[in-house]
């Protein structure tokens, strides 16, 4: 005991011994801000606003600087400046870029707000700078490219006062375009960068410069609405920098010439090489309506099983709700694969994806790697009934697994949406009408997987139901 008590005597005289180290506590003090505007007016785009500013305190040390440059109630610079010791001085100098709602006469504010390090704060508003426009007497609807012909060598748009906005009519551009907005254009469809050129920059519209559309930090403009069928007008606001569009509504496809109306290396598809396999576009289907398929060699054996319903001749009935859908056709195969369009947010979509799997046409290829990159990685279902899914693949199992004894070579999984999310888990669901099992293996849980025996191949239609937690499976060929 008598231990104990001297090893504590002696930590409580080392602990008295320590010093103490407290923060020195200065009067709350003032700091004395002064401030002279250096700049009368600026060219919003090209010019910088300057100012020269003084801080003093005589009884405390300052902190920092605080200075905020608004055009209007818009915030287009900003910058803390450390400041130390009793003394601050400089001639500051920000640019004043061109936004959106800045009109012509605009004041350019300086606001300041100068802190001690007690926290003791002075503020100070800077005025008499006036903004002045870029001049912007025309606007020409541009390609991103010369190369890219979806919109010719450009359009000259006109003023229209009543609308305070640059329109152009009676276009006959596709429902999905890119462009550039440009103040001036030339007859070779070039854009001229010496003039104020608009185009997006993190999804917002804005002014660019050719460095930063060379070096991709900024992109081309994206018009585009699916419940178009052509823009026939676009609207470009430059106060506030919004843009619209208008155009004919599209209407149900009575038929479709995969040919023609298909384009080659669809967009949507993001494999450059499945890109070269197929042709696609986006089709707005009626429900129940009859179409009329041409271009294909053999309408029967080239149909969509889940999504239509052959008539016999070159008709088929679409199955789907009215809406818009990619159809591609893998030309070398023979065969239309219909799917949703991808970003769509309906809750009843869903998505098979794995290996050993492919489109049901007659000549079909079995995938060998997992993803969403083309039409014959993933396939996705019909809904016939509520919860109920409908999906018609071409399986291959055809050897054992050798990384994973007692598995096949078919490994699937489903999916609520284009790109993995909201996946499905086979140990929920029983199987009927085919040997595939639930993998409980750490790094596949979840998946759906062939037996290694017996071995299969064939077109299969498979119903994910939720409403009895079962996958069921019947071969049609």
């Amino acid at each position: 005991m008598k231990k104990y008590l001297t090893i504590v005597m002696a930590a409580l005289l080392m602990a008295a011994c320590q010093p103490e180290h407290f923060r020195e506590v200065y009067p709350e003090g003032s700091p004395d801000l002064k401030a002279t505007l250096l700049t009368e007016s600026v060219l919003f785009g090209t010019d910088s606003v300057a100012f020269r500013v003084t801080i003093d305190e005589t009884k405390t040390p300052l902190s920092q600087l605080q200075v905020k440059v608004m055009v209007g109630l818009r915030v287009v610079a900003t910058e803390l400046l450390r400041t130390k010791d009793y003394h601050f001085e400089a001639e500051l100098k920000y640019a004043v870029p061109f936004g959106p709602n800045m009109p012509e006469g605009e004041d350019v504010k300086i606001y300041l707000t100068a802190t001690n390090i007690e926290g003791t704060a002075t503020n100070l508003i800077l005025t008499g700078c006036t903004g002045r426009r870029p001049a912007i007497e025309t606007m020409y609807i541009m390609p991103p490219t010369v190369q890219y012909a979806a919109i010719g060598k450009g359009k000259q748009m006109t003023w229209d006062a009543d609308k305070e906005a640059f329109v152009a009519y009676d276009l006959k551009y596709p429902k999905s375009i890119e462009c550039l907005l440009a103040v001036t254009g030339t007859k070779f469809g070039r854009v001229d960068w010496n003039t104020p050129v608009f185009g997006m920059v993190n999804d917002v519209l804005q002014l660019i410069t050719k460095e930063q559309f060379e070096s991709e930090e900024a992109s081309s403009i994206i018009l585009e609405d699916d419940n178009f069928e052509t823009i026939d007008t676009i609207i470009f606001n430059p106060l506030t920098f919004d843009v619209y569009i208008g155009g004919k509504i599209a209407e149900p496809v009575t038929a479709i010439d995969v040919m023609v109306d298909l384009a080659e290396e669809p967009s949507y598809i993001s494999s450059s090489a499945a890109k070269k396999e197929y042709r696609g576009a986006k089709i707005f289907f009626d429900k129940n309506s009859e179409v009329e398929i041409t271009g294909v060699v053999d309408l029967e054996k080239a149909y969509n099983l889940d999504w239509m319903e052959y008539l016999g001749g070159n008709k088929i009935k679409f199955l789907g709700e009215k809406g818009q859908y990619y159809v591609s056709y893998k030309v070398a195969e023979d065969y239309l694969v219909v799917e949703p369009l991808y970003d769509t947010t309906e809750p009843d979509v869903m998505y098979l994806c794995g290996v050993g799997m492919g489109q049901p046409s007659w000549s079909p290829k079995a995938t060998s790697g997992w993803g969403f990159d083309s039409p014959n990685q993933n396939f996705v279902a019909r809904t016939i009934a509520p919860k109920t899914y409908q999906f018609t693949v071409y399986m291959l199992n055809d050897a054992e697994n050798t990384d994973h004894p007692g598995f096949g070579s078919v490994n699937f999984k489903f999916f609520h949406q284009h790109g993995w999310g909201g996946e499905e888990t086979s140990t929920d669901y029983t199987q009927q009408g085919l040997n595939i099992v639930s993998s409980t293996e750490e790094s596949n849980v979840g998946n759906w997987w062939s037996s290694a025996s017996p071995l299969f191949e064939g077109i299969y239609r498979i119903t994910l139901d939720k409403n009895k937690m079962e996958t069921r499976y019947e071969k049609l060929r």
